[in-house]
């Protein structure tokens, strides 16, 4: 039973063990209570944005977060560094729209397919949203985008310049927990602007509000669109090092290859060089696309 005077909130901002909590829809400034740091180091941040929180009053809307709920869904990160500890970026998230530019920076598929590991591994269903389109051909972005729409995945395509796409983009986010996450310059903030005209106002006051002078303007943040649509706004990411993903489970989040797993001749295939490999046969024929193909070999060569 809750005690008098917890409130349970979420998440919105995180800044070193401070975080902002929205209660009821106001935003509270919170410290993190000190056990939830002990023990042993198991991620970056005991807290994370999108975390359901419960919070002892101080004097409103001042707090310290006694207790972090269940995460039923995160996207995550290795964290930079020698020692191994998880980012977690954003948790309870529904959605997470993966941002990349047909140009402006160069559209790298490789991105793509880390973030679809690390979607299909916290449990989140991915998007993939290629942006910018008004710089180049369509042809090119239905190109890279029906590969992995032939595998299921929602593809859509956008210009916040032209406005194309807009609206099924708002579609999408609509009723959900969602992260758009990608390389700097992909167009993230325009895209959520262009949904939300009153997006970079509000995600301003909310860093004036809650980090009173530090250097943090490259900190998530969790943002309402409207009563029931949250959307979490990520810096750009440089590098994306998977998360307990290694070279004997890669394999299970790339979706054509994992009902040709237990075909290969070596129960410990890599399904890079060795013979007698199904899937290595598969990328031959035509059945498994190139480019996916490389994405993986590429993974691989980070995690050997």
């Amino acid at each position: 039973m809750k005690g008098l005077g917890v409130k349970r909130g979420r998440v919105v901002r995180v800044s070193g063990m401070q975080c902002l909590v929205d209660i009821d829809g106001e935003e509270w400034q919170c410290d993190v209570r000190g056990r939830l740091k002990e023990g042993p180091r198991q991620a970056t941040s005991p807290v994370a944005v999108g975390d359901w929180v419960e919070v002892t009053s101080l004097n409103a809307p001042n707090g310290i977060v006694e207790s972090v709920g269940p995460r039923r869904a995160k996207f995550s990160r290795a964290a930079s560094g020698s020692r191994p500890f998880e980012q977690i970026i954003a948790s309870n998230l529904d959605l997470l729209v993966i941002v990349v530019a047909l140009a402006q920076p160069v559209l790298r598929p490789g991105f793509i397919d880390r973030a679809i590991v690390m979607a299909l591994k916290g449990h989140i269903e991915p998007v993939v949203c290629i942006n910018k389109v008004d710089l180049d051909s369509e042809e090119k972005a239905h190109r890279i985008g029906d590969v992995y729409r032939q595998l299921g995945y929602t593809v859509i395509y956008t210009s916040a310049k032209t406005g194309k796409g807009i609206e099924r983009l708002e579609a999408l986010l609509n009723g959900r927990v969602s992260a758009l996450v990608g390389h700097s310059g992909v167009g993230k903030s325009s895209l959520l602007n262009a949904v939300d005209p009153s997006f970079s106002i509000k995600t301003q006051e909310m860093m004036r509000k809650h980090d009173r002078g530090r250097h943090t303007t490259t900190a998530v943040q969790l943002y309402r669109l409207d009563n029931d649509s949250y959307v979490v706004d990520c810096p750009g990411i440089k590098t994306l090092q998977l998360w307990q993903v290694d070279t004997t489970s890669l394999a299970e989040f790339f979706v054509e290859m994992v009902p040709l797993i237990g075909d290969c001749q070596f129960r410990d295939c890599t399904h890079l060089q060795e013979p007698g490999c199904a899937i290595r046969y598969n990328v031959e024929k035509g059945s498994i696309d190139t480019l996916r193909y490389q994405g993986y070999e590429r993974i691989m060569a980070s995690l050997i």
